[in-house]
């Protein structure tokens, strides 16, 4: 039960760190933003370092409490009447005091947060030269969201100063999918393909401009990412430029259309008879997923005509079986059933998943498959039935329905229960998730794939941009903490 309840664990953490990252479909903040830690505090300044700790309180083999540096305040940036209360402004105001761990010279400026007044508490204080006072300056004055609001910040992406460029980044990696995609008109594809291929670009940013460039690329620019997807004519240092493959993968497939997928199944899914590295086709199952949620670009049956390949790969089927049961891909059962009965112990994990989309199949004959590989493996069968149910209790109360988000065509209106045979006109249905009985020994990601539940009132404008998010996570979390579990003790026959 121990085991059983470290499942449910890793499935609530999953969901949790996920529903946080909202929309740059491929991206994932590296920190809060300015914004939001200004939001966050009560006080927010700009102050100058009046006299800074002793260099011998800054050796590491100091002894004593932390140092402190002293500050006064050059401009408030919020909180103003706090401030002025905390007695910090004026002709006799007093320093600000904080924690200062690092050397520099009376008369750098900082950006200082303050929270709990009246006596204001302050956090160690942030580098700020004078492009950056003028930077957060600006910030106030931003719309709360938008693509007006990106504009803001697209002028900022690669900047010189690279904490300007990294909360640059980090505002794109939080903002909603459809702001990304209404900056379209006031983007500059030239310098969005020049990053991707610059070798020297971060994979984190060169997946938001992967992003990026497929709302506003061309096809010239789809020929350039098509060759650094296939390695063609490339230098061992431009390969680099294939790091953030999956969001490399979905531009492509925006930019060319319906017919990139040929191209796709050949490079990362149709795997007999060559070897293609894991990393490399599961990228191109989340691409997939992406072009599957997000997309009207491709049908959704051409997305699903490729995930049903990798069915052909008994140690990968699991990656794509959640896929096909949301999308109510009703056709693989027969492949599923064979897959079961074939299983071994280096891919037994793949009953569980299986005996979850039969479930979710509202055909009799699925009903019957279900009865007949109890016969086989009841234990795989009672799993799915027990760990499932306690997923559904963690699914529990987030089963609200949002409002139609109108800049969303893709389609979905959010899972339904399993099972319902009145799924409306949104195409997905909701499978349960298999959590593992076990600790996890095997590290491999993206095993074992399962579908999230959707969080409870989130905001429609947002939600189809992080409900993907979730079930990656959950994808990966699950991964963890269950193929070991799922193979047999040696001797063991199944």
């Amino acid at each position: 039960m121990k085991k059983l309840l470290l499942g449910c664990v890793v499935v609530l953490s999953a969901a949790g760190i996920a529903a946080s990252a909202r929309a740059c479909p491929f991206c994932s903040a590296v920190s809060m933003t300015f914004s939001q830690e200004i939001a966050q505090s009560q006080a927010a300044v700009i102050a100058r370092l009046v006299e800074p700790p002793p260099a011998s309180a800054l050796s590491p083999t100091a002894d004593g409490p932390l140092p402190k540096g002293k500050f006064e305040v050059v401009e408030v940036l919020k909180g103003g009447d706090l401030v002025a209360e905390a007695g910090l402004t004026g002709g006799d105001a007093k320093p600000i005091e904080t924690i200062m761990l690092e050397e520099k010279p009376v008369g750098t400026l900082f950006l200082l947060m303050g929270v709990e007044p009246p006596n204001l508490v302050w956090s160690s204080p942030v580098r700020a030269g004078d492009r950056a006072v003028e930077y957060l300056r600006k910030l106030g004055g931003l719309p709360e969201k938008g693509p007006e609001r990106l504009a803001f910040f697209q002028e900022h992406l690669e900047d010189e100063d690279e904490t300007l460029a990294r909360d640059a980044y980090d505002e794109f990696a939080v903002a909603p999918y459809a702001d990304v995609k209404g900056l379209k008109e006031k983007m500059n594809p030239a310098k969005l393909l020049g990053w991707i291929e610059n070798p020297k670009v971060q994979a984190n940013r060169r997946r938001l401009y992967a992003t990026m460039l497929g709302v506003c690329g061309s096809a010239d620019d789809a020929e350039r990412i098509g060759k650094i997807l296939s390695g063609e004519g490339l230098t061992p240092e431009q390969l680099e430029a294939r790091s953030g493959l999956d969001a490399l993968i979905a531009c492509y497939v925006a930019l060319e259309g319906p017919e990139a997928l040929d191209l796709v199944d050949r490079l990362f899914l149709e795997r007999r008879g060559r070897e293609v590295p894991f990393t490399e086709t599961y990228a191109a199952v989340m691409a997939l997923r992406f072009l599957g949620e997000e997309s009207d670009l491709v049908p959704r049956d051409r997305v699903l005509q490729s995930l049903r390949l990798l069915l052909q790969e008994p140690k990968l089927a699991d990656l794509v079986i959640a896929d096909l049961a949301r999308w109510q891909d009703w056709s693989a059962i027969d492949r599923l059933v064979t897959l079961f009965k074939e299983a071994k112990a280096d891919n037994i994990f793949v009953r569980e998943p299986i005996v979850n989309y039969l479930r979710a199949c509202p055909l009799p004959e699925a009903a019957a498959a279900v009865r007949e590989l109890e016969e086989i493996d009841p234990e795989a069968v009672r799993r799915a039935a027990t760990l499932a149910g306690i997923a559904g209790l963690v699914a529990s109360g987030s089963t609200t329905q949002p409002s139609p988000d109108p800049d969303d065509n893709s389609g979905s209106d959010g899972p339904v229960p399993a099972g319902d045979s009145d799924t409306g006109s949104s195409g997905t249905i909701e499978v349960t998730p298999v959590l593992a009985d076990d600790e996890a020994t095997d590290a491999v990601p993206g095993r074992d794939p399962t579908l999230p539940a959707e969080k409870p009132a989130a905001p429609s404008g947002t939600l189809k941009a992080w409900k993907w998010l979730i079930w990656a996570a959950v994808v990966l979390a699950i991964a963890l903490a269950s193929r070991a579990a799922m193979r047999p003790a040696p001797g063991t026959n199944h």
